[in-house]
């Protein structure tokens, strides 16, 4: 009886389970780094929509503000959002003009969201100040002459690359995105990206 070369069930099985936990390991890289994605996009996202809110503050004459609120998202977990709103004559208002540019910003819990306006830290209101009739201004003002407070936002970044995700600008609204890593103990100093 002639015997075949090939492969044992064990020897199957054990390749089978290496390459179950390889596509397992990848998996878990590759969704570690959608966190940080999502806020980067965030980030962009915000400092778009506040260029654009500063350009049409100026154009229409009327004042534009974001009003960070402390809330809950759709699962229950604590979250920070970001409002706009236009300056009324009945008061702060949701914007009549660009729904698609003024939609809310949510800016995770677990990012600790930062937020410092010419130099003083600025914390979230609770949700009831979404309620016009309260009369909260929002934090961050975009003036129609062209100016808002200078100040940046720190997100902290989970991931393969802790650290902050740091948004600044100016009173002419002129942004800057800077990543500050975490401290390196090895080296004795932080790296920034």
């Amino acid at each position: 009886m002639r015997q075949y070369p090939g492969f044992s069930l064990v020897e199957m099985l054990v390749v089978l389970f290496i390459i179950v936990l390889m596509i397992g390991l990848v998996s878990v890289n590759v969704n570690s780094g959608i966190g940080d994605r999502e806020l980067e996009d965030r980030l962009e996202a915000l400092a778009t929509a506040a260029t654009y809110a500063l350009d049409e503050a100026q154009f229409s004459g009327s004042d534009y503000g974001l009003l960070f609120v402390r809330d809950l998202d759709d699962d229950g977990r604590a979250v920070v959002v970001a409002h706009w709103r236009q300056r009324e004559t009945q008061g702060w208002r949701v914007p009549a003009t660009a729904p698609e540019i003024f939609v809310p910003i949510v800016l995770p819990e677990a990012a600790e969201p930062d937020l410092r306006l010419d130099n003083v830290e600025v914390e979230p209101a609770d949700s009831e100040a979404l309620d016009p009739l309260a009369g909260v201004a929002p934090q961050w003002l975009f003036a129609a002459s062209g100016e808002t407070q200078t100040g940046e936002l720190r997100l902290r970044r989970g991931g393969e690359q802790p650290g902050d995700l740091v948004l600044a600008w100016d009173a002419l609204a002129r942004f800057e995105r800077r990543d500050q890593r975490e401290f390196d103990g090895g080296s004795g100093r932080y790296d920034e990206g």
